[in-house]
């Protein structure tokens, strides 16, 4: 049930904090990735943020899966021009400040269930106890669980809006080049008019070709006839 968390988890500073602060706290908790492997207990600033290193694995993709929806939802265009007033950021940060501590107590309690397996054989009474635990675990996670596929969920239709988005953009630049085509079809009128004269040329071209053949068959049995010897 415990494993390291991935990197790409980020710690999650809480949001009522000043925005240095919460900077401060977050590039304090990074700095110590690099040369830590969780999962521990976190001792330290615990009401203020919440570092990847007290995550189990589980719970610290659960965090990554949220910040990962929350991060396309406030990056989008979509979101920028339509959405602003209706979906506060600082609304979704408190989202991902919840859910990460929720996630950390879960990760701590798993860290006590744990010990108590790992203390030898448990008499009937002592695993019925730790069975209620897990299964109180188990449902946290869950509860957890349906947060983040709720934000992920928001995320989705975010994502679709921004691809419909892009498309009438598209669409739109697209369109601003119609008058060049429409005049690339209006040439094809006066193509068809030369194509027209053109053949009228060919028609007389040919009778005139016809008719230089004839005489020149003509002045060749003239001057075949000229050839000729006189008789007797």
């Amino acid at each position: 049930m415990v494993g390291n968390v991935g990197a790409r988890v980020e710690p999650v500073a809480n949001p009522s904090l000043r925005p240095a602060k919460r900077e401060r706290l977050v590039a304090m908790a990074k700095a110590k990735l690099a040369y830590n492997i969780g999962p521990v207990r976190q001792t330290r600033n615990r009401d203020e943020v919440v570092s990847p290193l007290a995550l189990e694995r589980e719970c610290g993709t659960l965090l990554y899966r949220a910040q990962r929806a929350i991060a396309t939802v406030v990056t989008s265009q979509v979101y920028r021009r339509e959405l602003r007033g209706t979906v506060q950021e600082r609304a979704l940060r408190q989202h991902e400040w919840d859910i990460a501590v929720a996630l950390r107590e879960i990760s701590e309690l798993l860290l006590d269930l744990a010990v108590s397996y790992a203390g030898g054989q448990a008499g009937p009474m002592t695993t019925a106890v730790l069975l209620s635990q897990n299964r109180a675990v188990t449902l946290a996670r869950d509860a957890t669980t349906a947060r983040v596929l709720a934000l992920e969920a928001l995320a989705e239709q975010v994502a679709v809006a921004e691809a419909a988005r892009r498309d009438w953009e598209a669409a739109h630049k697209a369109a601003a080049r119609n008058d060049k085509f429409l005049d690339l079809v209006a040439r094809t009128a006066a193509d068809k008019q030369a194509a027209t004269e053109i053949a009228g040329l060919t028609e007389e071209a040919a009778v005139t070709s016809q008719a230089l053949r004839e005489t020149l068959q003509r002045a060749t049995l003239a001057a075949q006839a000229l050839a000729l010897p006189e008789s007797g």
